[in-house]
């Protein structure tokens, strides 16, 4: 989304509690900040990863993303680095980076993320129209979304890769 001269031009908060909720592969976001408040400058999203959930490996051409770690403990994989983070913690993957993230503890993850420019929630409201809450996703109708918001879809989840076999 290139940036645009109708950003918001008055300060605003958004409580706890509020902002507008999407379901997405891998969790729940409530986003905070949208790309129409900062004229696509950049996204701000409070993500909710249940345990053992996370996103499809996949890349953004146009958009730096990172995480600020609210709660939980989370394995993320960046350009295959393995990167383990934990509340407080701060994880960046740049644009054009292979990524993806799962939330490896015994209860729901909280992160916080930005999204540099903006467009991700344009990206999530339309992917949850193919993959509502309870459906298995399809990656045939997936992929067009992607494809439209300049994203890769690249790969299967973390816990739906399977496990490296040990070696005798």
């Amino acid at each position: 989304m290139p940036v645009s001269a109708n950003a918001r031009r008055d300060a605003f908060i958004v409580r706890r509690g509020d902002g507008r909720p999407i379901h997405v592969v891998g969790g729940d976001v409530m986003i905070k900040i949208t790309s129409l408040d900062t004229g696509g400058a950049f996204t701000v999203f409070e993500g909710r990863t249940p345990p053992l959930q996370g996103p499809p490996l996949h890349l953004h051409r146009d958009q730096d993303e990172w995480w600020y770690v609210i709660e939980g403990e989370y394995k993320f994989e960046v350009d295959g680095e393995e990167i383990y983070a934990r509340a407080g913690a701060t994880v960046f993957a740049p644009r054009g980076s292979r990524h993806t993230f799962q939330n490896i503890g015994t209860t729901t993850g909280r992160t916080l993320t930005t999204v540099v420019p903006g467009g991700l929630d344009l990206f999530f409201e339309e992917l949850e129209t193919v993959v509502p809450r309870g459906t298995v996703p399809d990656p045939v109708k997936m992929v067009p979304i992607f494809e439209k918001h300049r994203l890769e879809l690249l790969g299967p989840p973390l816990a739906a890769r399977p496990v490296a076999e040990a070696s005798d």
